[in-house]
């Protein structure tokens, strides 16, 4: 018997996400096709594979010896795709990848570090922006990449999801405007905001759990700059919402406080997007995968 690798890929797909349509998206094809090649596939070996139960699809007991084996089989074949480009070091050209602000300072020095040390021949050219600024610039092909926040309801792009980060109320360490610990999301109606400019990730989240909660706060500041927004912030000028990561050592050298919403806690969803996989680039194609494998360990 010889064994269709589409069929086998499309299987391991379904079974892992336990959904056609997210295997229909990993793979880059439609929810028909999906479900074609494993019923072929289940054909071919005389198997019921998979069943559905409610919205999940499920393994039989067949089905679960079949996709631990098949899970072995395409870890191997990722990993040799890894060892593959990592005899490639001696590429050249360039990366054009955007982000926004916050993806700059806390995601990419890591991502970009790690890169080089695979592809030194490779130039990174890093393009940072707000989310809808960076998202028109791959719409404009003017990068190939972007990191920002994640959105699979977006249809324009691809993206893959990379990991997530807390978002926080901030206020100066000794603030005269919200001086407590914890505060209800109404209290922002009475206090002025330093708020990221329109069109970033943090405004657009804050922007939608002020909007559940019938919240108008009063912005006296919109600014893409994290440096001024703590500056402003040190001062009591207003309060502000961060990424926690961003603000760590200025909590812990009580230069702002961190500030609990009772109602709710927002945070942020990262990834990367691309318009189309086999329009990338060599280069940006290393960078997915080299992404693929930090998210799976």
């Amino acid at each position: 018997m010889t064994l269709n690798v589409n069929q086998l890929r499309s299987f391991y797909a379904a079974a892992k996400f336990e959904s056609i349509t997210k295997a229909a998206e990993e793979l880059m094809v439609t929810p028909a096709a999906v479900t074609s090649q494993v019923k072929q596939l289940e054909e071919n070996l005389g198997l019921r594979l998979l069943f559905r139960a409610g919205n999940a699809m499920r393994l039989t007991e067949s089905g679960t010896v079949v996709f631990e084996k098949t899970r072995k089989v395409f870890e191997d074949l990722d990993h040799l795709e890894l060892l593959i480009e990592d005899l490639s070091k001696k590429k050249s050209g360039e990366l054009r990848i955007g982000c926004s602000e916050t993806a700059a300072i806390e995601v990419m020095p890591k991502l970009i570090t790690a890169f080089q040390s695979h592809y030194p021949g490779i130039t990174v050219i890093v393009d940072r922006g707000t989310t809808s600024e960076m998202l028109k610039s791959i719409l404009d092909h003017k990068n190939e990449l972007v990191v920002a926040r994640y959105r699979p309801d977006d249809k324009r792009l691809k993206m893959r999801l990379m990991g997530r980060k807390e978002i926080t109320l901030v206020a100066a360490y000794k603030s005269a405007r919200l001086p407590r610990e914890r505060t209800s999301i109404a209290a922002l109606n009475k206090v002025p905001v330093i708020a990221p400019i329109k069109g970033s990730a943090i405004r657009e989240i804050i922007d939608e759990q002020l909007n559940q909660f019938n919240v108008s706060p009063r912005v006296v500041t919109e600014t893409a700059s994290l440096v001024l927004t703590k500056k402003l912030v040190q001062q009591d000028e207003g309060v502000g919402f961060m990424c926690r990561d961003e603000i760590a050592d200025d909590l812990s050298k009580k230069r702002l406080r961190e500030i609990r919403l009772l109602e709710c806690s927002p945070y942020i969803e990262y990834g990367i997007g691309y318009l189309n996989r086999k329009n990338l680039s060599e280069a940006s194609l290393a960078f997915i995968r080299m992404i693929d494998k930090s998210t799976k360990e």
